[in-house]
């Protein structure tokens, strides 16, 4: 019986160090899914920004081009330097019945914006619309004035990235 007293005592410490091993296992098991799971979320987040910044520049594209065809007539559309920002502009003289104005579409601090102001007086960012997040826009006619040429950048997984269009003139 003694004998078997001891097995049962020395078996006691074997318990607990397999106890410890189960544990230790549950925890690095533990550890590890968490790192999965933080991983992956932060993969999404990176995906889902790349896909939001490229959406943006589709539809600030498809808003300029909508902009030029719906303004496509004699006189009516131009690009032009901007005081306020320095670069170049789309201005669109439009009228509507008996009042005249201009519009300027332009990219301020990041955000593609349009103005609507009266003929002649320059954007202000204070009275003009957000239409989307963008990184930068360069926009000139093409040599002969026929067209008008236009560069959107955004950024990207950390790199800026361009899309490129030309909206043939009409009116040319």
């Amino acid at each position: 019986m003694d004998r078997i007293r001891g097995k049962l005592r020395d078996n006691k410490g074997f318990e607990l160090v397999e106890m410890i091993m189960v544990m230790a296992l549950l925890a690095l098991f533990g550890v590890t899914i968490f790192t999965l799971i933080i991983s992956g979320a932060q993969t999404q987040d990176r995906v889902m920004a790349e896909k939001e910044a490229q959406t943006n520049a589709r539809i600030a594209a498809s808003y300029i081009n909508v902009r030029l065809r719906q303004s496509d007539s004699a006189g009516k559309v131009s690009v032009e330097p901007i005081e306020l920002t320095g670069e170049n502009a789309l201005l669109i003289r439009e009228r509507a019945e008996d009042w005249e104005y201009d519009t300027w579409i332009f990219v301020y601090d990041g955000v593609l914006m349009e103005c609507l102001v009266d003929p002649g007086e320059p954007p202000d960012d204070l009275f003009s619309f957000d239409i989307v997040e963008i990184g930068a826009l360069d926009i000139e006619y093409d040599g002969d004035g026929s067209a008008v040429n236009y560069t959107i950048y955004y950024e990207s997984g950390g790199t800026t990235r361009s899309l490129e269009s030309t909206v043939c003139l009409r009116s040319y």
